[in-house]
């Protein structure tokens, strides 16, 4: 029993559950690490967390669940988005219609005010993410709500 306290950090007390749980974790893929990462996140209802940010009361299986999301594979950074107008402060429209027009290529006043009176809508598609965003800086600026995806 003493060489099995020591293969788990020495821990006293250790259930014969978790030591299986151990183990089967250990032998995972890395596929299967982050179809892992995926089923404990819905399960436990945990979105994405820093690695060691969770709070010193955090459970047991929150804490094993941040531990396989540092062995998971990377997820590629995605490097286009849509830009969509979600809605418009009236009071500021001709503002946003004429930001439009000068934002979005090939666009003239005619085509911007249909485009914020049909809002929500999408403004750009497959936009690099700096032109998005800085599209979606220009719009909220004059009252419109604007999400990227």
């Amino acid at each position: 029993s003493s060489g099995i306290n020591a293969e788990y950090g020495g821990e006293i007390g250790v259930s014969e559950n978790v030591r299986s749980i151990a183990d089967q974790i250990c032998n995972l893929t890395l596929m299967e690490t982050g179809q892992l990462t995926k089923v404990l996140k819905s399960r436990l209802g945990i979105g994405d967390i820093a690695i060691g940010a969770a709070a010193p009361a955090a459970s047991a299986s929150a804490a094993a669940e941040a531990e396989v999301v540092e062995e998971a594979p990377p997820v590629e950074e995605k490097k286009e988005f849509n830009v969509k107008l979600i809605s418009v402060d009236a009071s500021k429209k001709i503002k946003l219609i004429k930001a439009i027009k000068e934002s979005v290529p090939g666009f003239n006043l005619v085509a911007a005010k249909k485009l914020v009176e049909s809002a929500p809508c999408t403004v750009r598609e497959n936009v690099p993410k700096a032109d998005a965003e800085k599209l979606q800086a220009a719009l909220t600026e004059f009252g419109a709500e604007v999400i990227m995806d």
